[in-house]
């Protein structure tokens, strides 16, 4: 196969000397091109504050076009993509393209393509990214090595649904980035593995007769009416269901050991409150939560749906890929923002906020002195 341009891959300001600017994966070689210093300007890029004489100042965001800045070759023809969502197709035999840019797209935050597919999404999205900038080739070949981990579990289903919902346009509704969001998030807690006391068929069975004996007395008295009788009846079949999404959203947090085993109160206050957001926007489309007014659900609503449960997401999809604390990869290893949050409800944004505050100040109070002395 001839080598194919890939477009909007990121990995920095400046292109970075070998081995970070070209790196075999799989069967693929990745290569930066030559001029990839001087497509970068051209990229989409995030608000981000900056320090000016004044104080910390905040850079609005920059609008992008698709830039040409990688290349892929290929070593080997037999390599193909796993990671379909669709019937096979075409596209399994594409040399490997499909899950090479769906895991740069992972890894970046950033919508990775060929000509090709430059129709389909938009140069100006962007999102978090997975890993660090420099070593976004060498994590790229650590996840190539480990994908079929994410397809023999479906995982593979919830990374495309994450990379469809990091890298949205702005434009996109909070109801449609939480749909995919949520919806990534059941395929992980329907994958997770949780262990658990049953309750005998025979204990059920039995508690079930108990509740029906106390529906029918109530009946009898016409304390409850047939109909609402009958809605209580359809709740015995729960009896028979195993744990719900939340009691193993509580389980696959302890496992990442981000909340406490057993959860505090505040712990479970805030698990729980991912449910209720979730089920809330999906059905009724309205971020509403009780005991809190108007405003204050709209901002706990976003910031659960936009960056809380896309870092879970991230952090077990890495964990997959073989992405560990201290290794390649070990920045969607990193658990401080959610267990900050699950803590105090408080998450990375406002963290920084207040970091970069502080830090501006020191820095203006420091160049003050530098200049005093100097004067």
């Amino acid at each position: 196969m001839k080598p194919v341009d890939l477009f909007n891959l990121y990995v920095g300001e400046r292109r970075p000397d070998p081995p970070w600017s070209e790196y075999e994966i799989g069967g693929l070689t990745v290569r930066l091109k030559d001029d990839y210093d001087d497509k970068v300007p051209q990229l989409a890029k995030p608000a981000k504050w900056v320090i000016t004489e004044k104080g910390a100042k905040r850079l609005p965001p920059h609008k992008g076009t698709w830039q040409a800045t990688a290349t892929v070759s290929w070593k080997d023809s037999k390599e193909k993509s796993v990671l379909l969502h669709e019937e096979p197709n075409d596209e399994e035999n594409d040399g490997g393209l499909w899950d090479l840019c769906n895991l740069l797209t992972f890894l970046t935050g950033r919508r990775v393509v060929t000509t090709e597919y430059k129709s389909r999404y938009s140069p100006d999205a962007y999102g978090d990214y997975a890993v660090a900038d420099i070593e976004t080739l060498k994590a790229a070949a650590l996840a190539w090595q480990h994908r079929n981990c994410l397809v023999s579990k479906n995982l593979h289903t919830a990374l495309l649904l994450y990379n469809e919902a990091n890298t949205a346009i702005n434009t996109t509704t909070l109801q449609v980035r939480a749909a995919l969001y949520s919806t990534a998030l059941n395929i992980i807690l329907d994958k997770h593995e949780m262990t658990y006391q049953k309750v005998s068929k025979s204990i059920r069975k039995k508690i079930k007769e108990e509740i029906s004996n106390v529906l029918n007395r109530f009946e009898q008295t016409e304390d409850l009416q047939p109909d609402q009788a009958d809605r209580y009846r359809r709740l015995l079949d729960r009896i028979d269901d195993g744990p719900t999404l939340t009691d193993k959203l509580f389980s696959l947090l302890q496992a990442f050991y981000i909340i406490d085993s057993p959860p505090t109160c505040n712990q479970k206050i805030l698990v729980k409150r991912i449910g209720i957001v979730r089920n809330r926007l999906v059905h009724t489309g309205r971020p509403r939560i009780e005991g809190l007014d108007d405003e204050q659900s709209k901002i706990h609503t976003i910031k659960i749906v936009t960056q809380v449960v896309p870092e879970i997401i991230r952090i077990v999809i890495g964990h997959h890929l073989v992405f560990r604390a201290g290794e390649t990869g070990s920045h969607c290893q990193s658990k401080d923002n959610l267990i900050g949050f699950f803590s105090k409800g408080v998450f990375r944004e406002q963290r920084e906020q207040e970091e970069f505050d502080l830090i501006a100040e020191y820095v203006l109070k420091k160049n003050a002195e530098l200049y005093r002395r100097l004067s």
